[in-house]
């Protein structure tokens, strides 16, 4: 788990989201929830602390105590946000799954929407493809510093040379304890080939024998917040093949540029813009 901001209330804060997130994407495949004792151990915060935060967290309705195991899982608050926000899904991501579609039926592997959090990208949305392979390395929700995974990397080297040298040393020490093959030295270098290349490839970094391709997406007044990403193995994704999609994944990254574009164009009009309509009852 990441240092916490400065201050005491906003630490509190802090520990308390980062606490419920990583709940979520433990609980995610758990259906009968996650112990107390693994969420300690995968936060790296003593058991003690823990436990008073989620315990508030369950009375708040955000997190569910199980019976009688005593396991928990994202109670029905969370639920209530998550379908308060699914009213309003972020115009990148809508915008982003038809292309994602694409690429996945194309490839026939896993097709990735990776999004920029500050110094951390988090996968924001995952299509399976109907090949043999199925690439289990990243999964929505999953946080990872910046330049760890394809679609992390291509990000990370779409940024000028200052902000990529703050997001290193913000994230040395993160990256020396829990990503150790991922030197400062070698991400810098993966970094400039994939400046010359023109897309990122993840040969194994993270999971050994996860390989993966990104591209970049430079979203309209944000910048290169995001990125495109398919994940295989080795023998996917070399040659004539990797040359295939990565001409292909560039296609469709510049499909969703413009159709934000075009969006954002609308808008400035003053004239409504595209949204998904809202249920009645």
């Amino acid at each position: 788990m990441e240092e916490s901001p400065a201050g005491s209330g906003t630490q509190s804060i802090h520990r308390a989201l980062t606490l419920l997130n990583l709940l979520g994407v433990m609980a995610r495949d758990r259906p009968d929830g996650v112990t107390l004792a693994e969420l300690a151990h995968t936060s790296r915060r003593p058991k003690a602390s823990v436990h008073r935060v989620v315990a508030t967290l369950t009375q708040m309705g955000y997190v569910e105590r199980l019976e009688p195991s005593g396991r928990y899982r994202l109670g029905l608050q969370s639920q209530i946000l998550g379908e308060l926000a699914g009213e309003r899904t972020d115009p990148l991501i809508r915008t982003a799954v038809p292309s994602m579609l694409r690429l996945a039926e194309l490839s026939e592997d896993t097709t990735f929407l990776t999004v920029r959090q500050g110094s951390f990208s988090i996968c924001a949305r995952r299509e399976e493809g109907y090949g043999e392979i199925r690439n289990n390395a990243l999964a929505v929700g999953d946080r990872h510093p910046l330049g760890v995974g394809a679609g992390s990397l291509a990000i990370l080297a779409a940024l000028d040379d200052a902000e990529v040298a703050h997001v290193v040393e913000v994230n040395e020490e993160i990256m020396t304890r829990r990503y150790p093959r991922i030197s400062p030295e070698l991400l810098r270098s993966v970094l400039q080939r994939s400046r010359e290349q023109g897309y990122a490839l993840n040969e194994g970094l993270v999971a050994p024998g996860s390989w993966a391709i990104g591209v970049v997406l430079q979203v309209p007044g944000r910048g290169p917040v995001a990125a495109l990403s398919i994940a295989s193995i080795e023998a996917r994704l070399t040659g004539d093949r990797r040359d295939e999609l990565v001409t292909v994944m560039k296609k469709e990254a510049s499909l969703i540029e413009a159709a934000l574009t075009h969006s954002d164009d609308e808008d400035s009009t003053g004239l409504p813009s595209r949204q998904t309509p809202r249920r009645t009852t």
